[in-house]
């Protein structure tokens, strides 16, 4: 019986590995997928950046706020209800997107936002709750890695297909939508399978050696302080701004700078996330194998960005290739970061039970620098030279190396 146990649990884990990466490759579909024709919404419909921008804005305000709430959610009740949930309603908005005249975005993406809130927290928390660290790291580096995938299928779908075939952006989200539909059907599915299986409490405990079930131990404030989570913070806020404003910007930046058509500028930028693939596939085995404090490893990365983001700033106007591929390690970087801030860090928290909480906190502090970044860097562009722009990247690069590395001390004395 035990054995019979031991191997239904093995089956569960395996399908929740294939599951949870499918979640975040919809997520990424139904999110990235406005950010991504964006430019091509501005130049077909004649709106400025400032008024297309705010709507990606408020879905990523909602978004990073909801994080939160899902976070609290998460640790209360069972979390694969918030999943369903989240992902039945951003296929909804993203149906509704393409109908939407210009006044009536801004509130379907913001609810779109909402909506994807309730997915990252709650796979944290299954995710953590039921695997072993090493088997952690390697599903939250194939969730990422999923993400990023839906990022690229976004990109391409939209630039070779929507646009360049039928001149029209409001395929992307009938794609994006009917694909995430295809998802939701089949994590329905899966999660019924897995629940007959195992499942998760609505609130954590900890069980003793005797067997007795006993509520996992609280963590103060004082703790939370002393851990250096303020400056851990500071440094996720850093890495969000720096990935998704870099990521969002550059077919924007293309254009501007080389005069290339939307859609060409769209295919050059599908760089961006196919690096990212790549760099959560190494760090995810170098987290396994060699990187033991994550705060080291981030700062080290930083400071790569900070180097790779100056060699930008100095040759950013000389050839569009050159410029596509600096920008895409750049973000590559930031996933890395990512990986080590948002992935890993949370996980720490699971004994004291708020692991699908601080998550939650974590993940809506990435999506504070998302919203300044995006909102923000267009105001740095001074008659289409992005030189002062990247002068912020090369400087938000350099704080997020100090204050990661000012941050070991007390983050290493909170995991002992």
């Amino acid at each position: 019986m035990e054995k019979e146990r031991t191997l239904n649990k093995e089956y569960a884990i395996k399908l929740l590995g294939f599951l949870c990466p499918l979640v975040y490759f919809a997520s990424y579909l139904t999110r990235k997928d406005y950010s991504i024709v964006m430019d091509a919404i501005i130049s077909s419909e004649g709106i400025n950046a400032g008024s297309a921008g705010l709507v990606e804005t408020l879905g990523v305000i909602s978004y990073g706020a909801g994080q939160i709430i899902s976070g609290i959610l998460g640790d209360r009740f069972k979390p694969r209800k918030l999943i369903i949930f989240g992902l039945s309603v951003t296929v909804l908005c993203n149906l509704i997107m393409p109908f939407a005249p210009e006044g009536l975005r801004f509130p379907v993406w913001f609810v779109n936002g909402f909506a994807q809130s309730m997915l990252w927290p709650p796979l944290v928390r299954i995710m953590a709750s039921l695997m072993d660290e090493k088997r952690y790291n390697t599903v939250a580096a194939n969730v990422n890695v999923a993400g990023i995938s839906g990022t690229i299928f976004v990109y391409l779908t939209a630039s070779l297909i929507w646009l360049k075939l039928f001149n029209n952006w409001r395929y992307t989200f009938f794609a994006s939508a009917a694909v995430s539909g295809i998802i939701l059907l089949t994590c329905l599915s899966g999660f019924k399978r897995i629940s007959s299986f195992i499942d998760i409490p609505s609130k954590k405990k900890e069980v003793s050696e005797d067997g007795v079930s006993k509520k996992a131990p609280g963590l103060s404030f004082k703790q939370l302080m002393a851990s250096g989570f303020i400056l851990i913070a500071i440094g996720i806020i850093l890495q969000g701004a720096l990935r998704d404003g870099i990521t969002d910007w550059v077919p924007t930046l293309l254009r501007n700078t080389f005069m290339i058509p939307s859609e060409y500028a769209i295919l050059y930028a599908v760089a961006i996330p196919m690096l990212g693939v790549i760099s959560m596939k190494v760090v995810g085995i170098a987290a396994n194998k060699w990187v033991k404090e994550e705060l080291n490893g981030s700062a080290v990365i930083f400071a790569a960005s900070a180097i790779l983001s100056f060699v930008l700033l100095l040759t950013y106007q000389n050839n569009k290739y050159l410029t596509v591929i600096l920008a895409a390690v750049i973000v590559g970087c930031m996933h890395a970061v990512n990986f080590f801030l948002v992935c890993v860090v949370p996980a720490k928290f699971e004994k004291y039970g708020i692991v699908a909480t601080m998550s939650g906190i974590i993940n809506s502090l990435t999506y504070v620098g998302t919203s300044l970044a995006v909102a923000g860097f267009p105001h740095l562009i001074k008659n289409g030279d992005w030189g002062p722009c990247i002068i912020v990247w090369v400087v938000v690069s350099v704080i997020g190396a100090l204050i990661c590395l000012l941050a070991v001390r007390g983050w290493k004395k909170f995991k002992a």
